[in-house]
């Protein structure tokens, strides 16, 4: 790439990142909370502001505590947590978000503005990636794609680990590909302080592990060449890399629980796992790391909560109209074809169909490309947890990379980028076209996003982000008295609605009236509140009010996509 070549298309990437951020930031205006934010903005806060780490041990650290410098920065305080901890006096999420010395829109702004920069950086590092590899127009149009894929512009919105994730996934491969072509130790210490971050952002990172490994293998099966000890460098690099990953993770542990004792920690660590059905023996193995060195018991505990989650089943799934508490072994490849934009997925066949003319020339990279994706997709046949889209986020920019590095290959430059610009413009125009709307985002072959419930649900299309936008409808219409919200998410409705009814499934029944009803409560919530909640009396409730709508409910519109309005005569 020529250096005017190389200016201009930085000048293109930082006007695709501007873009993609003002899409993000006008969106989260108005997205109330998400189901998880309050519980991920406490723990954020509690990390950072107090140096303690008794929340969220299902999650790493990382993204809590770059949210939690922006609650820092914002002026909120640090949650209320009695020492010694106790769950019962402990502050509650939404009591963080809501009664807080800042104003909640204010909290929530200052907590989520950190991912817009994980998003510049995600969209940078695929640019450079595919430039360095492809050119310019390998590079602008693999940052357009992800600038303007619907899914990374919801989930930069969010305080959450999924964008970080698939920005961790890219880089640490990156830098991994970069140190195997050029046989640097050095560039393996850097991949390792990558991948440390990356497993201190959310625990799927460890799939990072073996995904090094392989290439490190094929590597050695790819370059014959080398003899005796050089030709053992790719491993030996893998084992640098992990060493340095192990130092790296610690380190941001030991950052975010910086204040707690060692008697602390091993309450912390006994609690999650009581609570998620650990068995005694297990507890014991866990609280004696602890001992030995504090983070390391917390990060163990995390990776076995989130194994028993897996065994036992986290939540009530939900696929084209099927519930199941032990997933769906498709469920992430039809989340994926129906989440994806139309441009996103002609490029994927396009490339797919351009694979033979450039194959002989596609190189080593091309396996470096395809092998996160592979390996990510295989680890969710067997997941019991199917909530989102999100959890598989990270293919999404090596595909982008993968493909359009394809195209460029196999057409001159002009007929490439013209290709590639049209197919981006597609997917920019379905983005725009559901904008503010992109968490509720599925393409028009499966119907957009108004019939997206006919697919799936839960953070894929209600993830409680309307609330504030319901309050909006309903005092334009002059209804904001006494109207039914029947809610799921992180929202908390007395704060906008303050003289609706919220309705209680465990003692109200179905009267006449207006009913707010959040769509995924429409589609799982009995079955939800009866097998995770275990509250008989209030699955009743919801399968007593879900019926009175079906049958005599007449729609009155909607709140975005997530809030469906019914009247009942």
């Amino acid at each position: 790439m020529s250096r005017r070549s190389a200016w201009g298309a930085g000048a293109a990437v930082a006007l695709l990142v501007l873009a993609s951020a003002a899409l993000v930031h006008d969106h989260t205006r108005l997205d109330s909370p998400t189901m998880d934010e309050p519980f991920h903005a406490l723990a954020a806060g509690e990390y950072v502001l107090s140096g303690t780490y008794f929340a969220n041990l299902e999650h790493p650290p990382l993204a809590k505590l770059l949210a939690g410098t922006g609650l820092l920065l914002g002026g909120a305080r640090a949650p209320l947590i009695p020492l010694p901890f106790d769950t019962r006096t402990a502050e509650l999420p939404v009591h963080y978000v809501y009664f807080n010395a800042v104003r909640p829109e204010r909290l929530m702004a200052a907590g989520r503005a950190p991912f817009l920069v994980l998003l510049a950086l995600l969209v940078a590092s695929a640019a450079w990636i595919a430039g360095r590899r492809g050119g310019p127009v390998a590079a602008v149009a693999a940052a357009a794609f992800l600038a303007f894929e619907p899914n990374l512009v919801a989930h930069a919105g969010v305080i959450h680990t999924d964008l970080a994730a698939a920005l961790g996934f890219l880089v640490t491969v990156g830098v991994a590909l970069a140190a195997l072509e050029r046989s640097s130790l050095a560039l393996w210490a850097a991949a390792g302080v990558v991948l440390g971050l990356s497993l201190a952002f959310k625990f799927s990172a460890v799939f990072l592990v073996p995904v090094l490994l392989l290439l490190a293998l094929a590597r050695l099966l790819y370059e014959r060449a080398p003899k005796g000890r050089a030709r053992l460098l790719p491993l030996a690099g893998v084992a640098l890399a992990g060493a340095v990953a192990a130092a790296t993770l610690l380190s941001v542990y030991a950052v975010a629980m910086r204040s707690m004792t060692a008697a602390q920690a091993e309450e912390a660590v006994t609690l999650f796992l009581r609570g998620r059905q650990a068995a005694p023996a297990a507890i014991a193995r866990t609280v004696s790391l602890t001992r030995l060195f504090p983070p390391l018991g917390h990060y163990v505990a995390g990776i076995e909560g989130i194994a028993l989650q897996n065994e036992h089943g986290g939540g009530v799934n939900y696929l084209m109209g099927r519930t199941s508490v032990e997933g769906f072994p498709g469920y992430f490849l039809v989340a994926f074809l129906v989440k994806s934009s139309l441009g996103f997925l002609a490029l994927l066949v396009a490339a797919s169909l351009l694979w033979r003319r450039v194959r002989t020339r596609a190189g080593f990279g091309a396996l470096a490309l395809a092998v996160p994706v592979a390996v990510l997709f295989l680890t969710t046949l067997s997941t019991s947890y199917n909530i989102g889209v999100r959890h598989v986020l990270p293919v999404y920019p090596f595909l982008a990379v993968g493909a359009c590095l394809v195209v460029v290959r196999a057409f001159p430059a002009r007929r490439a980028a013209a290709l590639l610009g049209a197919l981006a413009l597609l997917q920019a125009g379905e983005t725009l076209a559901v904008h503010p709307h992109e968490l509720s985002f599925f393409n028009a072959a499966a119907g957009g996003p108004s019939r997206g419930s006919r697919w799936l649900n839960d953070s894929n299309l209600d993830w409680g982000q309307d609330l504030l936008r319901l309050k909006l409808v309903l005092e334009r219409r002059g209804e904001a008295d006494g109207t039914n919200v029947v809610y799921f998410g992180g929202g908390w409705p007395p704060y906008y609605l303050p003289r609706a009814h919220v309705f209680d499934a465990a003692v109200d029944e179905p009267k006449p009236g207006l009913y707010a009803v959040s769509s995924f409560l429409m589609a799982v919530g009995p079955e939800l509140v009866a097998t995770v909640m275990h509250e008989p009396a209030r699955a009743a409730g919801y399968a007593r009010l879900n019926e009175a709508i079906r049958s005599r409910g007449i729609p009155e519109g909607r709140v975005g996509y997530s809030i469906l309005l019914y009247r009942l005569p």
